[in-house]
């Protein structure tokens, strides 16, 4: 099995406390890298050091998990989603010196959408997704996953984010012994681009380029000190987080967005959390201009969005 490269879209690096902190985590921003026209800087680390840093600014986010699981490997709902708390799990567990990062991520689910979209006018949610039929990425018929997310430009806010993990062509193993890919390891390495990280030239990080099945086993499945110094610097324990709602931007619904009704039809939509709170949604300012970012294995993909 050969090893699988992650590759970043766009990262900001930031030192935990200085310019000359040995600490090498990069931060995803506005800027992408792969367009030429946007002429984004990058320092030493090759991060992106223009554009706007990636970040939740709400105290909590909901994630879930597509309601057929990984039917190509034999793991239903039920096998998955344990594996996707874990996996959040190891990044929101962080010890930030005091406390823990300011951001909680609670699993709902099953989600009836199998596709990665954003919906401007409807519910929406964010969602880790088995491609199972086919793995659409032209160039990258080896790569594992693919986390896209969508934001505002002007800010970084983060609006939605999807996992898409390729089933197709790649064998995920949950637990021990490992036999394939380990699930937990891909998915704690997704999730760090998920809360706005960008991949580490560390080579220790569970956010370096560079995944090696066969030796490196489980070694992504936990943080390493430079994976801890970019999420305790994007969530801090102190931060004041500009909403505590888990509320999905426009509401959430486990449906895409082809199939809800209408908003005029809209009898409201509720939000079934398996851990966490839920609250009311902050009032959303006029839509800005919003781009989508995707980091995974061997591959990355930008696209517009209205």
């Amino acid at each position: 099995m050969k090893h699988a490269a992650f590759l970043s879209v766009a990262g900001l690096c930031l030192g935990l406390l200085s310019a000359s902190s040995a600490f090498a985590f990069c931060r995803t921003t506005t800027c992408d890298p792969n367009d030429l026209k946007a002429n984004c800087a990058t320092d030493e680390h090759t991060c992106v050091t223009t554009g706007f840093p990636l970040a939740w600014r709400s105290s909590c986010v909901t994630v879930g998990v597509q309601q057929m699981g990984d039917p190509n490997d034999g793991f239903s709902f039920d096998d998955v989603a344990p594996v996707v708390e874990q996996a959040f799990g190891a990044w929101m567990q962080a010890e930030c010196a005091p406390g823990k990062p300011s951001i909680a991520v609670n699993l709902i689910g099953p989600i009836e959408c199998g596709v990665s979209e954003y919906n401007s006018t409807v519910g929406n949610a964010n969602v880790v997704i088995f491609r199972t039929s086919d793995w659409p990425y032209p160039g990258a018929a080896n790569a594992i996953g693919l986390t896209t997310t969508r934001f505002d430009t002007k800010t970084g806010d983060l609006w939605d984010a999807d996992i898409e993990l390729n089933s197709h062509d790649a064998h995920f193993s949950i637990g021990d012994p490992i036999t394939g890919d380990d699930l937990l390891s891909v998915l704690t390495h997704e999730g760090g681009h998920f809360l706005g990280m960008a991949h580490s030239d560390d080579e220790a990080a569970t956010m370096r380029k560079f995944y090696h099945p066969e030796s490196d086993g489980s070694a992504l499945r936990s943080l390493a000190p430079d994976d801890v110094a970019g999420i305790c610097t994007i969530y801090p324990p102190g931060r004041t987080a500009a909403t505590s709602s888990c509320e999905n931007r426009h509401g959430f619904s486990s449906q895409c967005g082809a199939d809800q009704p209408a908003p005029n039809e809209s009898k409201g939509c509720s939000l079934n959390t398996r851990a966490g709170v839920s609250g009311t949604s902050q009032s959303s300012a006029s839509l800005l201009a919003m781009f989508a970012l995707a980091c995974g294995v061997r591959l990355a993909r930008r696209r517009r969005v209205v």
